[in-house]
């Protein structure tokens, strides 16, 4: 049992150099039998897509009318706040030191909640924006993959990332013709906002 033990390393690293050596040798033999496929290589342009589509195009509609509704009522709230302004300027030889004080602190308070409704509504645009955005380029995802395959490319590349294209390698109006057919309208939804930012005017 005492000679078990000092079979010694050298025979070890003999065993497993061999081992190394046969593993490495087939490895080698299984990566040479493997062949990648040629490169079959289709264009899309994803930036005339996003802009002439009838989704992006509905969605771009869409966020011009409530960015100009945004736009109108914060012009409205900005008009009432500058008339308090003028109204408090001239009563104030009129007030007790205190009661001006009152009034002043409430048209600050009233100041604080345009701006806060301001950035909640310019950030529920922007999530808008994002949300619509991600459904039109999820839709276009797929209907590249189906297009793809049916030209038997398995290579697609953004038309802005390539120096130089032949035509023929352009599959972009079918892809918006058959994107047009899978999504011919968006709906945009704005996020709902926070009761702080819905809160009346002192």
């Amino acid at each position: 049992m005492c000679r078990l033990k000092f079979i010694g390393l050298p025979m070890l690293c003999i065993s497993l150099v061999a081992y190394f050596s046969m593993t490495s040798g087939a490895l080698a033999d299984a990566q040479s039998s493997i062949k990648l496929p040629a490169p079959v290589i289709a264009i899309v342009d994803v930036q005339r897509i996003m802009q002439e589509s009838l989704a992006a195009k509905s969605m771009q509609k869409q966020l011009e009318a409530q960015r100009s509704k945004f736009q109108n009522e914060i012009a409205g709230e900005e008009d009432g706040l500058r008339e308090a302004e003028q109204d408090l300027a001239k009563e104030r030889d009129k007030l007790e030191p205190q009661a001006y004080a009152d009034r002043e602190q409430q048209l600050r308070r009233r100041f604080s909640t345009v701006e806060n409704h301001v950035q909640v509504r310019r950030k529920a645009l922007d999530q808008s924006f994002s949300d619509s955005m991600n459904a039109v380029h999820n839709a276009l995802l797929e209907v590249v993959d189906q297009v793809a395959h049916e030209h038997g490319a398995n290579i697609v590349i953004v038309k802005q990332q390539a120096l130089w294209t032949d035509q023929p390698l352009d599959m972009t109006d079918e892809v918006l013709h058959k994107l047009d057919l899978k999504m011919p309208q968006i709906k945009v939804t704005m996020p709902a906002e926070t009761p702080e930012a819905n809160s009346d005017h002192d």
